[in-house]
Formats: structure tokens, sequence, C-alpha cells
């Protein structure tokens, strides 16, 4: 990834504060705008969709990415972890990224297609399901698909494809007229020069930086080739599934998220068709029993935390909410860990497949860390130390090590946030990431009038807890275009009574704002 050090970069971005001047007599091609977001997925998707709802003219927006839909890199992930299209995220029916007024949702949406189609029954769960949950039956969660689908429709509603610019940048800093400049390579391969981009008002919003590796792994992968043997399960991986459905094989997995649920459903699929298949599940340590808050408990089986959503649903909206937003830095860090963790879906198939599992000798659940890995004859042997100090390696031949431990958070595995950390000394919350107002400003980054906003991961620990989800990135925008409204932001109008009406109205028939 590119730094401030590689010869493409122009040397005067050494500077904390820029002069336009120097900019505009600078050889490179220079760009201004007064809304830019960086990333140009989901969460600047989001953010746009709210600025032109709100009266702002699409001309005067840029999205800055590498990926043509908003929901490109997410699908990626998606199709990697072993959703597809047609099966349900981890979200709620009102997490909907395409309408900022959140109904109709999901769930109204796909009983009207039942309905449409002639499917009275299905309609009918559905509408007892959304009725009854969360205690008489789960949550309802919609369909990648339509996500996808409905995200489509919205961008072609609000012209996306104008808006949204290819690039990936590389770093911003403050001018001295209160504006900020982004220096973006027009490709890839970095070949394609540097470019300048100068806007008022700054969304970053890149996501996760990557894919994580834990330390213990991170050598052997760096030294030997374990592409194939060695895989997280965001990074392309059926081979791992077209050759255990061949031939069989043992597999440790790691992790105990929902996305190890998903993969260990696959690996179920897989050995229907194979059953000379053993996955040895290493977690850290037991879980017996879940966290607690108040009068509520969380639910543990099998030592798994199982939660319908990544933090409680009256963090979305409810009470927690509330509690989230007027606690001080500390106290968001320990609500954070208590409301939040590593935790899975409480789904009737994935119970069914683990308690079958157990039962049959073919899915094994140990407690202790990777002590060491190494090359074995088509596949590896680890070294597994049990969850005290003092136990003893135990040496195990497996075909193919799975990692379900999720994406990097830290701010620093990304370079832009690392090289802004470093140029401004931006502060960290106490959950490790970028501290925040409650406007979702950085506020390290103000350069009057200019204001630079963010949300997502990034915000984890800030006014929201669940901000690493549709409706956290819906509310982080929400916040920061009030915060514009607040100043005067040019184009930007209130969306009071009947004027929400009408965009409303424009929405459901895809009439552009």
């Amino acid at each position: 990834m590119p730094t401030l050090s590689e010869p493409s970069l122009p040397s005067f971005f050494e500077q904390r504060q820029l002069s336009i001047g120097t900019l505009k007599h600078s050889s490179l091609p220079l760009e201004e705008t007064t809304y830019l977001t960086i990333g140009a997925g989901v969460g600047s998707f989001i953010w746009v969709d709210h600025l032109i709802i709100h009266g702002v003219d699409p001309t005067t927006i840029v999205a800055l990415g590498l990926e043509a839909r908003p929901y490109a890199r997410f699908r990626r992930l998606c199709r990697n972890s072993q959703i597809l299209d047609h099966d349900r995220l981890r979200s709620d029916s009102g997490g909907t990224p395409d309408n900022i007024w959140a109904w109709p949702g999901y769930a109204l949406r796909e009983m009207g297609r039942d309905l449409r189609c002639g499917r009275v029954r299905h309609a009918a769960r559905l509408a007892w399901q959304i009725f009854s949950e969360p205690v008489l039956h789960d949550p309802f969660t919609p369909q990648a698909g339509d996500v996808f689908t409905s995200l489509d429709r919205e961008a072609r509603r609000i012209g996306w494809r104008t808006i949204r610019r290819f690039g990936l940048a590389r770093a911003v800093r403050k001018t001295n007229d209160g504006r900020y400049v982004v220096a973006y390579s027009p490709t890839m391969a970095l070949k394609g020069g540097c470019r300048l981009i100068v806007a008022r008002y700054v969304h970053l919003a890149m996501g996760y930086p990557r894919v994580r590796v834990l330390p213990e792994l991170h050598q052997y992968r760096q030294q030997m080739d374990y592409s194939r043997h060695f895989v997280n399960t965001y990074e392309p991986h059926d081979h791992v599934y077209r050759r255990l459905r061949q031939t069989g094989g043992a597999i440790l997995l790691r992790g105990r998220g929902i996305t190890s649920s998903r993969i260990i459903q696959k690996l179920y699929e897989v050995y229907g068709h194979n059953p000379n298949i053993r996955i040895l599940h290493l977690m850290r340590s037991p879980k017996p029993n879940g966290p607690h808050y108040e009068y509520a408990r969380r639910l543990t089986r099998n030592h798994f935390d199982h939660q319908p959503y990544n933090f409680p649903k009256a963090c979305f909206g409810g009470d927690l909410r509330r509690v989230m937003e007027q606690a001080n830095d500390r106290e968001r860090a320990e609500l954070i860990s208590l409301w939040g963790g590593i935790t899975t879906a409480k789904r009737p198939l994935w119970e069914r497949i683990i308690t079958t599992g157990l039962t049959e000798g073919w899915y094994h659940i140990r407690f202790g860390r990777l002590a060491w890995v190494e090359p074995a004859q088509n596949g590896i042997t680890v070294a597994v130390q049990g969850d005290v100090a003092w136990s003893e390696e135990t040496q195990l031949r497996v075909d193919f090590i799975i990692d379900a431990t999720g994406l990097e958070v830290a701010p620093e595995r990304s370079p832009l946030w690392r090289d802004l950390l470093q140029c401004y000394g931006l502060p960290k919350n106490r959950a490790g990431q970028i501290k925040v107002t409650n406007d979702f400003e950085i506020a390290a980054l103000r350069n009057t009038p200019g204001r630079v906003f963010t949300g997502g991961i990034m915000s984890l620990g800030g006014p929201f807890a669940p901000v690493d989800s549709f409706t956290g990135l819906q509310y982080a925008a929400q916040k920061s275009l009030e915060s514009l409204i607040a100043q005067g932001a040019p184009g930007v109008r209130r969306l009071g009574p009947v004027r929400s009406v009408v965009q409303w109205s424009r929405w459901a028939v895809g009439v552009s704002p």
C-alpha cells in the first residue's frame, strides 16, 4: 500500500496545512467540490443518499472509491463467508440502507412480493414472525439479495454513477482556506500519477482495513504458501469445500462468531455428501455462562454466545441508545464489551447441527491456542496447547485451517488512517478506535468552516453502539446531517414533515429526489 515516502505522492503533503495557492500552481490535476466521501461503499452511499434527500445538488458531491457498486466489497465478503444472495443477513427489517425512513422494512417488502406471487402461506408466516419476535419466534432478517437489489434501485434513483469516482485515497490534509485536500491515485497500480481533490466537507467511510490474520499464524503465512491449506473465511476458499466433498478430511476451525456458525453449516452440507469429515473447533477458553446487564443475561449454549444482532435491539433505538450517548469514554468501552463481543445468532438449524455433530462425533470443541504450525504432506501439522499454562502440547494433522476470527479493526492497519494518526495525532477512544463527537465529527480534524465525519467500525466506542450495521451507518449519517444543518452548510435543508412526506413519495415511486 502507498506511504508518504513514495515519490508519487507530492512532497508538500509532508506539511499539516497546505496553501491553496501551492496546490493550484502544482502540476497535478486539481478538482474542487463541496462534499467528498472516501470509500464509496455502503457507508458512503448512505451519507450521499442523506445529502441528496436533504436538498444537496448531486453535482457538488463526489464519492471516491474502488468499486462501481456501493455494496461490491460487502457482497464479496458475504460470498466468501458462504452467505449467498438467498441467505439471510444479521440485520433487522428496519435496517434499510436504501431508505432513510426505514419504512417499508424488508419484512413488509418480502411479504408484498410473496402475495404478488401467490405465496400466501409464506407471507402469513412472515407476518406471524414479525408479530411474535423475539419471544415466540426468531427475529426476522432480510435476504442478502433483497438488500443488494434495493441498493441498486436507490443508486439509479440518486444518480450514483455520476457521483462515484474511481480512485485510491492516499492522504488528507487541511488547507489554509478552511477546506481539505485529498491526494488519490486514479488506478490501483499507482501508475497513473497523483491527483488532487479539494472539498469543504469530508466523510471517511473505508470500512475494515483488511482481513485479520492472528499473530500466531501470521509468521507462518509470510514464510510459506498457505493459500490452499490455511484460509480466512473472508477470503475466497471454495476449493476447500470441493476438496472435502471429494476426499473428506480434517478441519481446524477458529472463531465462534456468526461467521463460524455459517461455516459449520457449509461443512455440514458437505458432510451430507462425504461423511469422512471431522471438525475440530478450537476456542481460546470455555464460556459456560453469558454476560448479564442489570436483569438481562445473554444465552450461552455449547460455549457460543447467542444474540440476534451484534448488539441488543435496545441499542439501536431504545433506552440503551440513550445510555450509550450519555456515557463517558470509559463507560462506553465497558458497555461495548458487555453488550457486544463475539456472538452468534440463535438459529434452530445451527443449534441442531452442533448437537448432531457432538452426538455423532464428527464435531469436537477444544479449548486452547495454536502453539505452532508446520507444513505437512497435503496438509498442515499443528500443535495445540490447552487453555491453562501448564498444559502439554498436542500435535495434530489437519487438511485445512479455517480462520473465522473476523476482519482487522485497528485504524493503524489502514494506510490512510495511519497517515492521519501520525500527521494530526488523532485521539483514540477507550475501545481503540477513532474518537468522534456525538455528531460523528472528528474534532481533531476541524478546519473551520470545514468538517470531517466518519462512521462504521472506526467510530466503535463512540455515541452509538451498533455502528457496524446498516442502522448504525444511517444513524451516523443522520447525526452528521444535523450538524451540517446547524452550521448552514451549502444546499442542506431541514427535512420537515411536509418535505419528508414528499421525498418519501418520490422514493416509493422511484423518482429522483
